[in-house]
């Protein structure tokens, strides 16, 4: 064939609208066609999410691997490479930073029947049901835990102990309706300053509803959804601030102090 000829092949080869080209991926990319590769590849994004701390993401990518379909040949490995998905999947879910994101995933993973089987089951039940993680269940988890798990971060906390302590406040939030900070830091097992500094990060990421009295020390925790209990307290704190300042002018009057109106 001449030089010619192929260009015109291929250029009507490019045109042909009939020619299958390889599907796009959600980031833009052409995916493979090679489901080997596609595999390998899904599989080093769940291990790169799990090792930056995305424990959300890493959860959910190893989840859909532990759904994929054994191969024929060598089977037996392919099901202890599911298991193996699936056992991650559950950890990262429960050493995921605690929110909404999480408990959709906690609730997708309890759901499934094969996570029984897992050695992780039982606190990934407690985890989902929000209850309050004790010390010794928390030792035997992190037992089994990656050493990047059990990193040390900025605020001087592993990936593990800052899991656990964001995970018991929101679970204290479900049976408080307010609570001392010292006595919050003695529930999750650290300094009233590391509580209350937790607490407040939550709150303003919008992890968790509630307010901090710092004069009072207290944490106060409202249900999120309750939008009308909300308004009442702010109502509340209005009035309380006017009846205030209406004493403050009447004991200034009694003394005959000027007040400018």
């Amino acid at each position: 064939m001449s030089i010619s000829s192929q260009k015109n092949a291929s250029e009507s080869q490019t045109l042909n609208p009939s020619t299958p080209s390889p599907p796009i991926s959600e980031r833009g990319f052409r995916r493979s066609q090679d489901p080997a590769l596609e595999l390998q590849y899904k599989t080093c994004y769940a291990r790169v999410s799990d090792a930056k701390g995305r424990f959300v993401e890493a959860a959910m990518r190893y989840y859909e691997l532990s759904q994929a379909e054994p191969e024929g040949r060598g089977a037996g490995k392919s099901e202890a490479r599911l298991a193996e998905a699936l056992s991650n999947a559950i950890t990262c879910a429960i050493l995921a930073s605690a929110g909404p994101q999480r408990s959709r995933v906690l609730a997708t993973l309890v759901k499934d029947e094969r996570c029984a089987s897992v050695p992780a089951f039982g606190m990934l039940q407690k985890v989902y049901l929000e209850r309050i993680l004790r010390a010794e269940e928390v030792a035997a988890f992190g037992a089994a835990l990656k050493p990047h798990q059990l990193a040390v971060g900025d605020d001087g906390l592993t990936v593990l102990s800052r899991a656990v302590s964001e995970h018991n406040l929101l679970s204290a939030s479900k049976l408080y309706n307010n609570i001392s900070v010292t006595e919050l830091g003695a529930l999750l097992g650290v300094g009233s300053d590391r509580a209350e500094r937790t607490a407040a990060k939550m709150i303003s990421e919008g992890r968790m509803a509630g307010s901090i009295d710092q004069v009072d020390g207290a944490v106060t925790f409202r249900d999120a959804e309750d939008g009308g209990a909300v308004v009442e307290q702010w109502d509340a704190q209005i009035m309380n601030v006017c009846l205030q300042v209406n004493a403050v002018v009447e004991l200034m009057e009694k003394k005959n102090v000027t007040v400018a109106m």
